[in-house]
């Protein structure tokens, strides 16, 4: 499969920062925001910036968005030593996600970006040094072609035990940039004692799955429901061989509890479709998937989808009659 070509990146952008705040310091942050709108009123390229406050329980977060004349604006502020200062303040009022993006008119409506998801073990302890590390490389990223975001995602305890980071850029050569930079290799060493946990995942959902529904086009929601209906084409076989192959012969013969039986089948099931299947399947399909499908490529993937989904429900019931 050839890369995807990389999109555009000139016009005009929007830098939307989210951020949870302890309600504390609510009002400490929002002179930080005041601050930081003072200082970008001279900044080359800046055209306005947007403050939404949070409003529980519908929103949260703090959200940030500063518009820009050009990428090139953006990333320049992004990494200067002035917007360092001023967050750095800021990062011990951050409680919950922490959420970069670079957004322009092409990238808000692409349905598959080049992305990694790379998560992290921290002492309690590191996490100060881990989130300054991190801004570092969040800075280093700004300065490469196609960056997108950076989202910082804390653990979860009794659900996500390891700080997750998810990088997305505009194409697949330009995410590759990055990952084999001599930048991003000394940031690494410089973060050693991060990098020995460190695990990376490549992502081929694409940018757009990793926004919340609320906050997607209705084009984007077209494409998230053919991602659904792809899921449901390749659970539903697994799960049914699954359970006659295996977990019936070995699991339910030998008397196993059903509900062990049961975890162990979506345990294994899960692992199968996140790993290979799907991502497989995305692959295959994604002449379909793509938002600007023309109609006739449209109709052929739904026609596609609802044949296999007929086909695989006339295999298990092939395989039911066996039974008898």
């Amino acid at each position: 499969m050839t890369p995807r070509e990389c999109s555009p990146t000139d016009g005009p952008v929007a830098l939307v920062i989210q951020q949870r705040i302890a309600d504390a310091d609510s009002e400490t942050y929002a002179m930080l925001l005041s601050r930081i709108a003072t200082r970008l009123r001279n900044w080359p390229g800046f055209t306005r910036q947007e403050v939404v406050a949070p409003n529980p329980p519908t929103q949260v977060d703090w959200i940030e968005i500063e518009y820009f004349s050009s990428a090139e604006s953006a990333r320049l502020w992004l990494q200067s030593g002035e917007r360092a200062i001023l967050l750095a303040d800021a990062r011990q009022y951050v409680v919950g996600q922490e959420d970069l993006q670079l957004l322009s008119d092409t990238s808000r409506g692409q349905a598959r970006v080049a992305s990694v998801m790379i998560s992290h073990r921290v002492e309690p302890e590191d996490e100060g040094v881990f989130l300054s590390w991190q801004h570092d490389i969040q800075a280093a990223e700004a300065r490469f072609k196609g960056f997108l975001r950076h989202k910082i995602e804390r653990p979860l305890p009794g659900v996500q035990s390891s700080w997750v980071t998810i990088v997305a850029f505009d194409c697949d050569a330009n995410l590759e940039n990055w990952l084999n930079s001599s930048e991003r290799a000394a940031l690494l060493m410089k973060g050693d004692k991060f990098q020995r946990s460190m695990t990376v995942r490549r992502n081929n959902y694409g940018f757009d799955f990793w926004f919340s529904p609320d906050d997607r086009a209705p084009e984007d929601k077209h494409v998230i429901m053919k991602q659904n209906m792809v899921v449901l084409l390749v659970l539903y076989p697994v799960v049914y061989l699954w359970g006659y192959f295996i977990g019936g012969p070995l699991l339910d013969a030998r008397h196993a509890p059903p509900w062990l039986s049961l975890f162990i089948g979506n345990l294994i099931s899960t692992q199968l479709l996140g790993w290979w299947i799907a991502p497989w399947a995305f692959n295959k399909l994604e002449w379909w998937m793509k938002p600007d499908a023309s109609t006739g490529w449209n109709i052929a993937g739904y026609a596609l989808v609802i044949l296999l989904y007929g086909a695989s429900m006339a295999l298990y019931a092939v395989l039911l009659g066996g039974i008898g």
